[in-house]
């Protein structure tokens, strides 16, 4: 069914990742790049645990500028899904697309393809625990932008720019994008980059090389703060690969980056409190252990997972009238947010309600419920990949053990 704009984008919070922040332009060459790297850099030095993630899916550059350019990322299993593994380097987690391809190869991808490595970039990467996340958007507003927003919660955005006119105008598309109208994105406010230059031989003068006002003006036509001015950095190439982006020496630069970090720090923590992301299980069941027959269940068992990976809570759900698949089962448990259910066995049919509703089936399951919980949790169980032909509707028998 399509989406008539007033249907509801269910969005997914990346586990463990408190506040993901998005750097954004609407244009390329306003410094975008290095305002995501200087602000990770600077709330990693303030303590908080950072992760970088270059979203640049045509020009990544991130991984440039923290001198990776020959790091490959790797990639481990939980259980039967693959994520990667970020680079750690500075305090940080790092990821970029410039560390899983040929740096030499341009990245020749359509909008829908691009937007669907960019969400397993986010979604299937082992982040850990992290206070922020700072995402490097790609220049402008297309797919890319749009399909991340759509799929995960996003807790503010900046926008680049630099002062001139033209990338004002180009830097306005970017900061609409993120409105009530369109993506509902909270804006934390403007970055104006290269608002002046001032030689090394000469730190007493400014030169205003691309006019003046242009981030001010910006800010107030969208009722937000012009966060910072940066000067345009003189000496950049030969502060790269250090353990600040930024010359040392430049304390007015530095100040300015530790001045945004402050105020990003600040919004979040107005921002209204985050429900609670609850992991939800639910089990087919009869007498404490696994019901072989989906479609004629005695009842559910729905499992409420903590942050530790615990059981916190479990409640019966009767199974209801008619076959499994055929039964309003699916969306029962959907309304109650369920995500998962490890099943023993079930027909295509089911499956693929079950799925219609976003609940993952997991098959081939069997033994203690609260065994066979805890066993998922650790990565030890995977979909047997078995149906059931049995019966029509996809409800019959077929046996098949875990393998967990």
């Amino acid at each position: 069914m399509a989406c008539n704009g007033n249907c509801m984008i269910t969005k997914t919070r990346l586990e463990g990742v408190e506040n993901v922040i998005v750097v954004a332009s609407g244009k390329g060459g306003v410094g975008k790049s290095t305002v995501s790297a200087n602000l990770a850099l600077t709330l990693a030095k303030q303590g908080y645990r950072v992760g970088v993630l270059d979203a640049d899916i045509y020009g990544p550059s991130i991984h440039k500028m923290f001198g990776l350019e020959s790091v490959r990322v790797t990639a481990t299993y939980v259980g039967e899904e693959e994520y990667f593994v970020p680079v750690e380097k500075f305090g940080m987690k790092i990821l970029s697309l410039g560390m899983l391809v040929d740096n030499s190869q341009a990245v020749i991808w359509r909008g829908p393809l691009a937007a669907s490595a960019l969400a397993q970039l986010f979604s299937k990467t082992q982040w850990g625990e992290l206070d922020y996340l700072v995402v490097d958007f790609p220049p402008g507003t297309g797919d890319i932008q749009i399909s991340v927003m759509q799929q995960f919660e996003v807790d503010g955005a900046i926008v680049v720019t630099t002062p001139q006119v033209l990338a004002v105008n180009d830097a306005r598309k970017g900061a609409e994008m993120f409105s009530a109208s369109k993506m509902n994105v909270p804006l934390i406010g403007i970055v104006e980059n290269m608002s002046w230059f001032t030689p090394k031989e000469h730190p007493t003068e400014k030169y205003l090389l691309f006019g003046k006002g242009g981030g001010q003006k910006l800010a107030d036509e969208f009722q937000t703060k012009l966060l910072v001015q940066i000067p345009l950095i003189q000496d950049v190439e030969e502060v790269e690969n250090q353990d600040c982006l930024l010359a040392n020496s430049n304390k007015e630069i530095c100040e300015a980056f530790e001045n945004l970090a402050t105020q990003v720090d600040a919004f979040v923590a107005a921002l209204p409190p985050k429900a609670p992301n609850v992991l939800k299980i639910a089990v087919p069941t009869v007498d404490n252990r696994v019901d072989d027959h989906f479609g004629h269940c005695d009842h559910y068992t729905v499992f409420e997972i903590g942050a530790n990976k615990k059981i916190v809570n479990e409640e019966t759900v009767p199974a209801g009238e008619g076959c499994g698949c055929k039964s309003n089962i699916a969306s029962v448990l959907r309304e109650m947010g369920v995500s998962i259910l490890l099943a023993g066995n079930m027909g295509d049919g089911a499956k693929n309600v079950l799925e219609a509703q976003k609940i993952r089936v997991v098959r081939g399951c069997s033994g203690d419920i609260h065994q066979l919980v805890a066993d998922f949790l650790a990565g030890k169980v995977c979909d047997s990949g078995i149906g059931c032909a049995g019966h029509e509707g996809g409800c019959g028998h077929h046996s098949g053990g875990c393998g967990h």
